[in-house]
């Protein structure tokens, strides 16, 4: 069986990928067993920025009633 240098490539990209899935273990009912809902609905959302350095970013801030 000839090989060329691309198809080598390709072969060798698919077992990472295969093989990187594999050892991540996608398993999406296990991942959606581990969410939680935040208790948020009750909570004040407040807008703020941030001071830590000059550039100024934006946060959301919540807080009980």
């Amino acid at each position: 069986m000839q090989v060329s240098r691309r198809q080598f490539f390709k072969i060798c990209a698919g077992g990472m990928a295969g093989t990187t899935a594999a050892a991540l273990g996608f398993a999406p009912t296990a991942a959606m067993a581990q969410t939680r809902h935040y208790k948020l609905l009750r909570a004040r959302e407040t807008r703020n920025t941030c001071t830590y350095c000059s550039v100024g970013c934006g946060l959301l801030m919540y807080s009980h009633r």
